[in-house]
């Protein structure tokens, strides 16, 4: 269990000058320029180095202890959605200790064990693919640690625009359903439809604050073509032309408030992206990512009639100047429709209502109705983002027009898997959707993923951006004759797992791109086709596959993470919700290990040997983050004090979580260690008192070192003999029958494997679930593994097993 949270508890009064203010029984200085004092965090550094069209980006993150005791440090923060993690190494003082990839529970473990034994350890997790958590635990007095974490991501393209983009912050999300407890350390507790709310409610500084933390961002452009029109959506930069043919980009506020996305755009000489294949070929195997803009051929002068759903997040987030930019955005789509098109708005907070009954059509005194209806729109209220979903969606199709729905948001709901869900089982063959993210620091992962499910294209409107340029790059996409049904045909050559899986529409101005695997080195044609304006189309392009080739190592690493991004979309069930499926999470995390990146169920964890710590478990200290550029305190969270600000809460943390207006309830935690569960306890938290006989189930939750195998070959030798000891162990829930109590918990053996893959031992060093008979049945069905032949010979594997019944 972890040691009881302490959040800065406020117990002294405020000096009339300098606000002086006791956390905690720690003086805690916010001085006269409102800046909270004395985090953990204390500095942000970006390096970002774009080659060709793809990114390498680190990240480094400078934690201190300004106390008298030791410290634990959680701080959750922003990642591109598309990026790779694949490495993260901790620094105290000059000393490096390197990261360490695991199963998401292992390293936990490790972390825990670590923090317990007094040793400086730091353990990084995903929640979303663009929301990390950093845990820095045994900070001692006077410490400077720095954890370094680093990435690759493609460069977006679109019609003749790259854009690079870096999140500083996590926007507050809302979170439906009913509580449930707390696992981490945010405002909101978990709820049954997000069940990790916890972990993605970071608290926010008080209004009219801020934090004593800063950033800074430097870009180092190597294209290998000529570029032009460098400019940034939310912050002034300085540019550099150097000797190599590089430019170098810096912000020109070198320590910037981390509360709005850094966005470079820039454009190729030709308007054009690089088209053909770059390719790797080393330990893991061949691996390529194809790119090429297809040329249509065809003119956009018949412009088939439409049937347009503008749907407008007038959520309590949107409130403001938000809101503001997402009216004049929707008056601009309105205001340039074609003369046969039909139009709808709906609005969206707490639940969904439209501009009239059907569909209206495109005339002088609809346009007129239109744009008063967009004018009395307000941000209010919660984000039920699924009602503005089924209202556009689920609306009868005209037969005679193809639906295209502007979604308008900034992303902030923690239910995206419902949303995704949602839209996945229920788009129209004749729908499309294209999202428009709004604001100054919008959920990209949603925003993205949104138009992928809806097979349109997302765009972005800044606080301070004219909407014009997206209004019109999307008129420019649903008025021109666009690429459906594509096909690629790779002739001879022997490819297999392209990603993505479905391969969207290609409108204008879009690239495809698309990443796999192959077998066999070789040359030769491949052919793309599809279709265009009802009329087939294809195109030729002359690829490589080479059978050595220790460069553009990335693009294995990118597969994955395409590869993952892809089945991670399987786990969602037509109803939304997310749909638990040991075999697809059993893949996902096959897949990071092997090509050592992060996942919902992989994490990195870097531990000190040295025992730092000798007076006991340290204090937990949740960084608090800035409010996003733009969105309003009162607009969020509803007039009043309110439980996700941070004003030094003390270690209870309540469960009563409002976002503008509307409250997630329950009674409270009576402080945090009771609501947050170790691996033993979650394994078996069921009331049996009704005479029902759950199921037993056994998974594998770590298996470590590997003896020079891949990872996911040790672990699908382990999974193989898993039924056998899923059989023993239900046959222990028989014996036990309805009456019983179920014996549940994690079991570690050790397994001794000789030189040829055979275990030849098998011994429980550790065994939570408390059954004798059990561990030695389990001892007896591991001894039965075999794997290849490990290049490292004969050694030990320690392998940790998860009993529970469900």
């Amino acid at each position: 269990m972890r040691a009881l949270l302490v959040f800065l508890m406020l117990l002294g009064t405020q000096a009339a000058a300098g606000q002086d203010e006791v956390y905690g029984g720690r003086l805690q200085v916010l001085g006269e320029d409102g800046v909270v004092g004395d985090l953990p965090l204390e500095h942000t550094g970006v390096d970002i180095f774009v080659t060709g069209n793809l990114q390498r980006a680190t990240v480094r993150q400078v934690y201190g202890n300004p106390y008298a005791e030791a410290i634990e440090a959680v701080y959750v923060f922003p990642l591109p959605e598309d990026g790779a993690v694949d490495r993260m190494n901790m620094y105290i003082g000059d000393r490096l200790i390197v990261g360490r990839i695991f199963e998401r529970d292992a390293a936990r473990a490790i972390y825990e064990e670590a923090i317990s034994s007094g040793q400086t350890a730091s353990l990084l997790e995903q929640e979303r693919p663009n929301i990390f958590t950093q845990s820095v635990g045994n900070i001692m007095p006077g410490d400077s640690i720095t954890i370094e974490i680093s990435y690759v991501a493609p460069v977006a393209f679109d019609d003749g625009h790259y854009t690079l983009t870096f999140p500083t912050v996590v926007g507050p999300r809302f979170i439906p359903g009913d509580p449930t407890g707390a696992g981490g350390t945010g405002w909101s507790p978990d709820t049954d439809q997000v069940p990790d709310a916890s972990r993605i409610t970071p608290h926010v500084v008080p209004e009219g604050m801020r934090t004593g933390y800063d950033i800074t961002i430097t870009v180092s452009l190597d294209t290998g073509f000529p570029i032009r029109g460098i400019t940034s959506l939310n912050h002034d930069i300085e540019q550099n032309e150097r000797g190599d043919g590089t430019t170098l980009i810096r912000l020109a506020q070198r320590e910037a408030i981390p509360n709005r996305d850094f966005v470079l755009s820039y454009q190729s000489s030709s308007n054009e992206i690089e088209a053909g294949v770059l390719a790797t070929n080393g330990d893991l195997g061949g691996h390529f990512m194809l790119i090429l803009q297809p040329d249509l051929g065809v003119s956009g002068s018949e412009i088939t009639p439409k049937e347009l759903f503008f749907v407008v997040d007038c959520s309590g987030s949107m409130s403001g100047q938000p809101i503001e930019v997402a009216k004049e955005t929707v008056r601009q789509f309105v205001r340039g429709m074609n003369p046969d098109d039909t139009f709808q708005i709906i609005r969206f907070s707490e639940d969904a209502s439209g501009m009239s009954e059907t569909p209206l059509r495109n005339t002088p005194s609809n346009v007129r109705r239109g744009v008063d209806y967009i004018d009395a729109l307000e941000g209010e209220g919660g984000t039920m983002m699924i009602e503005g979903i089924r209202s556009a969606i689920g609306y009868p199709e005209d037969p005679d027009r193809m639906r295209f729905v502007i979604f308008l948001t900034d992303g902030y709901i923690g239910n995206e898997a419902e949303i995704l869900g949602e839209l996945q089982s229920t788009l129209g063959e004749n729908t499309r959707l294209f999202s428009v993210g709004v604001g100054s620091s919008p959920n990209r992962f949603l925003i993205e993923s949104l138009a992928e499910e809806g097979r349109g294209a997302a765009y972005y409107v800044g606080l301070e951006q004219d909407p014009e340029t997206a209004v019109a790059g999307i008129y420019d996409k649903i008025n021109n004759p666009y690429l459906v049904g594509i096909d690629i045909d790779w002739g001879r050559l022997h490819v297999d797992e392209v990603y993505p899986s479905l391969i969207p529409d290609l409108f204008a101005g879009q690239p495809l791109v698309v990443v796999g695997r192959y077998t066999t080195p070789g040359r030769g044609p491949v052919r793309i086709t599809g279709t265009v304006a009802g009329r087939p189309w294809s195109q030729r392009l002359d690829v490589t596959l080479p059978e050595h080739e220790e460069g553009n190592d990335v693009i294995a690493t990118l597969w994955a993470r395409r590869k993952i991004a892809d089945i991670s979309r399987l786990l969602y069930d037509p109803s939304g919700y997310e749909n638990y499926n040991q075999e697809i999470v059993d893949e996902i995390t096959d897949v990071a290990l092997d090509y050592q990146i992060m996942s919902n169920y992989t994490s990195f964890v870097a531990v000190c040997e040295e025992v730092r710590n000798v007076d006991g478990r340290p204090v937990t200290v949740e960084v608090p983050v800035e409010m996003p550029d733009g969105v309003s305190y009162e607009g969020v969270f509803g007039e009043g004090e309110s439980s996700a600000v941070y004003t030094g809460a003390a270690a209870g943390r309540s469960s009563m979580a409002s976002y503008g207006g509307y409250a997630v309830g329950g009674a409270p935690c009576a402080q945090t260690v009771a609501c947050e569960r170790s691996l033993d306890d979650a394994a078996g938290d069921y009331d049996y008192s009704y005479g029902w006989t759950p199921s037993a189930s056994v998974t594998l939750a770590g298996a470590s070192p590997y003896l020079g195998l891949l990872p996911s070959q040790v672990r699908a030798a382990v999974r193989e003999v898993l039924d056998g000891v899923e059989e023993r162990y239900s046959a222990l829930f028989e014996e036990i029958g309805a009456d019983g109590e179920y014996p549940t918990g994690t079991m570690v053996i050790a397994l001794e494997v000789d030189g040829a893959g055979e275990v030849v031992s098998a011994t429980v060093t550790s065994d939570g679930v408390g059954d004798t008979g059990l561990a030695r049945a389990v001892c007896g069905i591991l001894e039965d593994i075999e794997m290849p032949a490990p290049p490292d010979g004969a050694g030990t594997i320690s392998v940790t097993l998860t009993f529970s019944a469900v």
